[in-house]
């Protein structure tokens, strides 16, 4: 069987992890069977208009720490790309045509990052934008475009089954961190099932303002905006049943 039919078929083992550490071994073992040295996965949460990048690596620790102190990411063409396309890149030396480009492409490749595919996704009815990059140390030439052009499907099944992981254990942890009282469930439960606050106090046998006093505490307690969003978040986290 081919490498990369192994890999394929040991994504769905990613979905089984409980730790984001025990997703990074996946990871690694995944890239590693392909013939492919590290990965980097970078997730964004956008507050405001300030956003705030998250990122799970093997990349050797000293390049990682450089790259951060000398504030790369603003000008990495690979991030750029991701940021503005779902569309999978093959990423090497030819990928970095300005002067600042390729002073990053050089720093990069004397740690052994000097080729790679970079893909990014947004899952339905999550807000944070993902990408994932995997890399080696390889010349670019024809040979080593066709080689990561033959492995671009894979990368992206990997960075859809890695994102799924980390949400849901991400999901997981939230969940178990929000305590609603018995009360809020109730209200909870109601919302959920289209009631206005007055057809809950009816229903419940309370005030309207009441209703609405256990409202906000549950949009507080799940970090949401309104009723619509602490409904899907309660739903996607198993509070509520569906």
């Amino acid at each position: 069987m081919h490498p990369q039919e192994h890999v394929i078929r040991a994504l769905p083992d990613l979905l089984s992890a409980a730790t984001i550490e025990q997703v990074k071994q996946h990871c690694q073992q995944l890239v590693s069977n392909i013939g492919l040295d590290f990965f980097l996965i970078g997730i964004e949460s956008v507050n405001g208009d300030t956003p705030a990048p998250r990122v799970e690596t093997n990349y050797p620790a000293a390049w990682m720490e450089r790259y951060s102190r000398l504030e790369w990411m603003g000008r990495d063409p690979v991030v750029r790309h991701c940021r503005q396309s779902a569309v999978p890149l093959i990423w090497h030396r030819n990928r970095f045509e300005d002067e600042t480009a390729q002073h990053l492409f050089e720093e990069a490749s004397a740690y052994g990052v000097s080729a790679g595919v970079a893909t990014s996704l947004r899952g339905v009815g999550r807000s944070q934008p993902m990408m994932m990059t995997v890399a080696c140390d390889a010349r670019a030439d024809a040979r080593t475009d066709q080689w990561l052009q033959m492995l671009t499907p894979t990368v992206h099944l990997l960075c859809t089954y890695a994102y799924e992981a980390i949400c849901r254990i991400e999901e997981a942890c939230l969940a178990a961190s929000v305590s609603l009282t018995q009360r809020e469930h109730e209200c909870l439960r109601w919302a959920a099932a289209g009631k206005t606050s007055w057809e809950t106090s009816r229903i419940l046998r309370c005030s309207e303002s009441t209703v609405n006093f256990h409202i906000r505490n549950i949009i507080n307690k799940l970090k949401v905006s309104n009723r619509r969003q602490a409904v899907a978040r309660a739903l996607a986290q198993g509070l509520i049943p569906v």
